[in-house]
């Protein structure tokens, strides 16, 4: 979807005081925000905006890289502009919950793909991670999870066997919630996590089971999760589609906020120590 010609009157008015980028960016705002052009419409090329407009390209230029820092525009080199999808605020980084809880927070529903779910000895980063030694069996599950039917999130987690014995023999495609099969069956709460997001790219791999191109923008989300007595219980790497997912913290002035940034160099095969 493009913008029809009609839509362009009243776009820019040259008799206002008002600079002529920001009548058009505030113009194309609104358009966006009302659903005149939806997620993924495409705009007119540069010249094409300033031949309608009657404005010169440093004018459209200015109004276009402003929309684009607020995130509600992108450019493909070699495709052109086109309207943002609004991606979902999670909390993730913020709060103990899954994404399944999360997603509910919003009215959203979470649909679960197991790639791969056994039994393997850990590995140096894993084991440091998780507190255990080299070679103690964990369980490794491998998820592509759906938000609203679409691939989100592709996500890697290792579990220490002896603390959920059997797991590696259950179900856990679909709905379910991992956290809710922990606290229930196994009676292992998630009562606090260590959680840290960097930015990355889609390699093959994570392209094709991400429904993105390769290179595309990944937010990636590590973290290990303790249960009660100071117990590791989870360790995991989640690979979030950049076009859809924003991370939201909420603070405050008590200065008991947890979340902090700062520069930390990589563990063991990604390990987070």
């Amino acid at each position: 979807m493009s913008i029809h010609i009609d839509m362009w009157t009243g776009a820019v008015d040259h008799s206002k005081p008002i600079p002529l980028y920001y009548q058009f960016k505030q113009w194309l705002s609104v358009c966006i925000a009302n659903g005149t052009l939806a997620p993924g419409s495409r705009l007119p090329d540069e010249l094409e905006i300033c031949q309608r407009l009657g404005v010169s390209r440093g004018v459209v230029r200015q109004a276009l890289t402003e929309l684009g820092y607020e995130g509600l525009i992108y450019r493909q080199r070699g495709r052109g502009t086109f309207v943002a999808v609004h991606k979902t605020a999670e909390g993730l980084i913020s709060g103990l919950r899954g994404l399944v809880d999360d997603a509910a927070l919003r009215g959203q529903s979470v649909e679960s793909r197991v790639l791969v779910l056994h039994q393997v000895p850990a590995t140096n980063g894993v084991a440091t991670s998780l507190n255990i030694a080299v070679n103690d069996p964990v369980v490794e599950l491998e998820r592509v999870r759906s938000l609203e039917g679409e691939p989100h999130v592709l996500t890697m987690t290792y579990l220490p066997v002896a603390l959920v014995p059997g797991l590696h023999q259950r179900d856990l495609n679909g709905p379910g919630s991992l956290y809710e099969i922990l606290r229930r069956d196994y009676g292992l709460p998630i009562v606090s996590s260590r959680r840290r997001v960097e930015a990355t790219t889609a390699g093959a791999r994570e392209a094709r089971l991400l429904g993105v191109d390769r290179g595309a923008p990944l937010l990636v989300l590590y973290s290990v999760s303790y249960t009660t007595e100071r117990r590791a219980l989870e360790y995991f790497t989640a690979f979030h589609r950049g076009d859809r997912s924003a991370f939201e913290v909420e603070l405050s002035s008590s200065g008991s906020a947890a979340s902090r940034f700062e520069r930390v160099p990589p563990g063991p095969e990604g390990a987070l120590v």
